[in-house]
């Protein structure tokens, strides 16, 4: 419907929803560039490489972070959400005129995953090594049991 025929049309609630999308859209992009303030004066512009795949049991992320120390990389969960925050440093003997070719990409970067529904938020593991960051989540046990609820009257 386009509205014109609608007598209960209102075009300022259709700004409004508008406004709104817009301002929880920028509060994504505030939230995602100011994640941290340990990377203030830097802007994420690359993401690493990442798979997430479900198991029976469990869900995983994996993501490579060459280059990076564990120390580097932090994991956080917040909610439904894992975030994964780092920085891969540039070497510091090396400028950018002494370079023949340069395909890594530097800086600080920024990752955020929602958790499904059935995810044991409370049981959270990583591991490092070899480049490569695993996160794996397990899988709550799905809660089907039938249960009659009382009516109670005022």
């Amino acid at each position: 419907m386009d509205g014109k025929g609608d007598k209960h049309f209102n075009p300022w609630l259709e700004v409004q929803g508008m406004k709104e999308k817009m301002d929880k859209l920028m509060d994504e992009v505030r939230e995602r560039f100011d994640l941290d303030k340990s990377m203030q004066g830097g802007v994420s512009l690359w993401q690493p490489v990442t798979d997430v795949y479900e198991k029976e049991d469990e869900y995983v992320i994996k993501m490579e972070l060459a280059g990076l120390d564990k120390d580097d990389i932090q994991v956080v969960a917040k909610g439904r959400e894992i975030w994964i925050y780092g920085e891969r440093k540039r070497m510091k003997e090396l400028t950018a005129s002494s370079y023949q070719v340069m395909e890594r990409q530097y800086g600080p970067f920024a990752r955020k995953f929602h958790l499904p529904g059935n995810s044991d938020s409370e049981n959270i593991q990583a591991f490092y090594e070899n480049g490569l960051l695993t996160i794996t989540v397990v899988k709550q046990e799905k809660d089907d049991v039938q249960k009659n609820i009382q009516i109670s009257q005022e």
